[in-house]
C-alpha cells in the first residue's frame, strides 16, 4: 500500500499521437479527414502540445500518477513509429518531469501501453522512457483507493474505491461489470461512427452491480486536465 507524501496529481488516457481518439472523443482538433498514420499532422502535434502545457503548469516538485494508455498510433504504425520517433516519446516524458526533473512519474500500464520493442519487457520499456515507477497491475494507495487502468469490480460490501481510466469521456454505469464486453458504450460509439453494426452484448452477471460513489473517472477526455489526486481522495472519504 502506498502513502502520498507530497502534492500528487493524476491523469489517464492521454493517447499522445492518436488520431482516432481525437475523433471518437470529440477532441477540439480538425481530424475528420485524418487516419492513424497521420500521427505527425499539425493538428495532432497541437493536441500533444496542449496536453503537455497542462504538465508544464504543475509544481516543480510533485508526484504524477498516470493510469495508462499514454501513447497510441495504431498497431499498423508501430514499427515505423519505433524506428523514427522513439526519441520524441522520451522527450514527452522528460517534459512531463519538468525542467528541473524533480517531479516523479508513476504509471499503471494500460491495454494500449505496448510500445515496447519485440522481445523486451514493457515494464522495462517504460522505465527506459523515464518513469520512476512502472506498475503492470492496479495499485492501492492511502489504504483503500485502487488506481487502475480499466475499472475494477468492487462489491457493495467492500470499502475500496476505484480511480480508473480506459473509458475516456464515458463514466461507468452501475451494471458495467454485468456484461461480457468491456466498455461496451465506447465499442458502440466507435461502431456507429465507422458505420458498422455494434457487437451483441449478453447479460452474464446480473449480481455484479456496483455503487457508483466508489468510482471516479480520471481520464483526460472526461476532465480535460490533470487532476489533484489529494483533493479527489479527500472528497471521496
Amino acid at each position: 500500500m502506498i502513502k502520498l507524501n507530497r502534492q500528487t496529481y493524476i491523469v489517464s488516457d492521454n493517447h499522445f499521437f492518436h488520431v482516432n481518439i481525437a475523433k471518437y472523443c470529440n477532441r477540439p482538433y480538425k481530424v475528420s479527414e485524418l487516419k492513424n498514420k497521420d500521427f505527425l499532422n499539425e493538428e495532432i502535434l497541437k493536441m500533444n502540445e496542449d496536453m503537455l502545457k497542462e504538465f508544464d503548469a504543475l509544481p516543480e516538485e510533485c508526484d504524477i500518477y498516470n493510469n495508462g494508455d499514454l501513447f497510441f498510433v495504431g498497431e499498423e504504425n508501430k514499427k515505423k513509429f519505433f524506428a523514427e520517433h522513439y526519441e520524441e516519446m522520451k522527450a514527452i516524458v522528460k517534459r512531463m518531469k519538468g525542467p528541473t526533473g524533480k517531479r516523479k512519474l508513476f504509471i499503471v500500464l494500460g491495454n494500449h501501453d505496448n510500445f515496447h520493442f519485440a522481445g523486451e519487457s514493457r515494464i522495462k520499456f517504460y522505465y527506459d522512457l523515464g518513469f520512476d515507477k512502472v506498475y503492470d497491475t492496479p495499485i492501492i494507495i492511502e489504504d483503500n483507493f485502487i488506481l487502475s487502468h480499466e475499472p475494477v469490480y468492487i462489491s457493495p460490501a467492500n470499502n475500496f474505491k476505484n480511480l480508473y481510466g480506459h473509458t475516456h469521456d464515458l463514466d461507468i454505469e452501475e451494471d458495467y461489470f454485468c456484461y461480457d464486453y468491456d466498455n461496451y458504450a465506447m465499442i458502440t460509439r466507435v461502431a456507429k461512427q465507422e458505420g458498422i453494426e455494434p457487437p451483441s452484448i449478453e447479460l452474464k452477471w446480473p449480481e455484479r452491480k456496483v455503487i457508483l460513489d466508489k468510482y471516479f473517472n480520471v481520464c483526460w477526455d472526461k476532465n480535460h486536465k490533470i487532476l489533484d489526486l489529494n483533493k479527489i481522495i479527500k472528497d471521496m472519504k
